[in-house]
């Protein structure tokens, strides 16, 4: 009886041998990273040969036919480096449906790619105020691009004189007054920190009584030359030059502008003030 069971016990530790075994070899079947053996990481998807979208901007506005749109497809590391690209002249109002033909071999599924949208309306730039990734990294190649309207040269002359303006009043004042013939003037003039004169009031009469001629004309200057001028009275007047002398801001009451004769003179008139305030300024010890 003794043998009997002792022969039982053998045969199960046995058979509890090949089952332990039979564990292992199914555990050793699955790898490391939870892939059963024999398949493979799931393969990347393969990259469309279109991206493909609308233009739309943020606040309405009217586009001029013949406005320039480009579109481009970058490497976000290296932007200077165009991958596709297409540009055509608009002919309607936005939103703007396009198609930018890409070739998917020259796309690397570990880099970042985004699509750079411009549009340029005579001297107004609308540009995309966040970056629109495609392609790679789950972005997928269907994207909506909205375009803010970016401030023209003249409007930031324009914001950069009334900004003088508003801080002559922390600068040291110059002034004088002359008569000549039946024209009598009274000016005062603004000079900041440098011994810089940077701003002008120039108030003229020509004439007596009712029948005089007044002017009241402001003048910015810049590095000593005349940067922008606003003339004041019935009609309104606003000219602004860039560094170069040349006229980028232009503008008439009434939706106007002045014409190149008249903005020269301006200018002239703004330097003329310059010349005279300068040798007001303050001797340098």
């Amino acid at each position: 009886m003794m043998k009997f069971v002792a022969t039982a016990l053998t045969a199960l530790a046995v058979l509890g041998g090949c089952n332990s075994s039979n564990q292992n070899t199914a555990t050793s079947t699955v790898s490391d990273n939870g892939a059963a053996a024999g398949t493979h990481p799931q393969a990347a998807a393969p990259i469309p040969n279109q991206i493909s979208g609308s233009i739309s901007l943020r606040e309405p506005a009217a586009i001029t036919p013949g406005s320039k749109l480009s579109i481009k497809l970058v490497d976000v590391a290296q932007q200077d480096l165009t991958l596709a690209e297409t540009s055509e002249d608009v002919t309607s109002q936005p939103p703007y449906p396009f198609t930018l033909p890409v070739n998917p071999s020259l796309i690397d599924h570990a880099r970042v790619y985004v699509v750079n949208v411009t549009l340029v309306d005579g001297e107004r730039h609308y540009v995309q105020a966040l970056q629109s990734p495609v392609l790679t990294g789950g972005a997928g190649s269907t994207i909506n691009v909205v375009l803010n309207g970016e401030a023209t040269p003249g409007e930031e002359l324009k914001e950069a004189f009334n900004k003088l303006k508003a801080h002559i009043g922390g600068m040291k004042r110059i002034q004088d007054a002359f008569l000549d013939g039946d024209l009598s003037v009274a000016w005062d003039g603004f000079v900041e920190a440098g011994n810089k004169l940077r701003f002008m009031r120039v108030n003229s009469e020509l004439g007596d009584g009712d029948t005089a001629v007044r002017s009241n004309v402001e003048y910015a200057f810049l590095d000593g030359k005349p940067m922008a001028m606003l003339k004041k009275g019935s009609v309104t007047t606003r000219v602004g030059w860039d560094e170069k002398g040349q006229v980028i801001l232009n503008e008439k009451s009434g939706d106007g502008t002045v014409s190149d004769e008249e903005a020269k003179a301006f200018y002239d008139a703004a330097a003329k003030a310059f010349a005279m305030g300068e040798k007001k300024l303050p001797k340098k010890k």
